[in-house]
């Protein structure tokens, strides 16, 4: 299956016409500031410099490739963030709650002010990320509260 590229106002018009099945499209250089999105597939779809500020998204499949995205202050509930990419983005004060983000990858991503509350089989991992608390870690891991729980003694059962 060949990746498809759309421009934002075929999107927006094929989701007005309640098309929902947007998998391995390729958006670029667009603003989706505010939009309301619910029940879209962009399983395997990519999207870059796309602005998701403010964004409501629920019940998506969203494992997808985000590169130079802006997320602040993006709703992102109950969606399926498994295997996803998130790159050079902008989460700042974003919502991700309820969601599965199983294997999901965040790199030189900014977290600061973030809400997360979700579950998955696997744990994430991240590369030179801002968490929520606005602590840069840098290089790799899956624990972006390691050093922490090193310090208190609290690791038992994390190695």
């Amino acid at each position: 299956m060949e990746r498809e590229r759309v421009t934002v106002e075929e999107f927006l018009r094929r989701y007005a016409a309640g098309e929902r099945d947007f998998q391995r499209i390729i958006l670029e250089y667009a603003d989706l500031s505010g939009v309301e999105l619910q029940g879209i597939n962009l399983h395997g779809a990519q999207f870059c410099y796309v602005n998701l500020s403010s964004i409501k998204l629920w019940d998506c499949n969203l494992k997808a490739q985000f590169i130079y995205c802006n997320f602040r202050d993006a709703l992102i509930e109950h969606c399926d963030l498994e295997w996803a990419w998130f790159y050079d983005c902008d989460l700042r004060g974003a919502n991700i709650s309820l969601c599965d983000v199983s294997s999901t990858h965040f790199i030189r991503v900014n977290l600061q002010g973030a809400t997360r509350n979700n579950s998955g089989k696997d744990p994430c991992e991240y590369w030179d990320v801002v968490r929520e608390d606005g602590v840069f870690v840098p290089g790799f891991t899956i624990d972006l509260y390691i050093a922490e729980r090193i310090a208190e003694g609290t690791t038992k059962g994390v190695f």
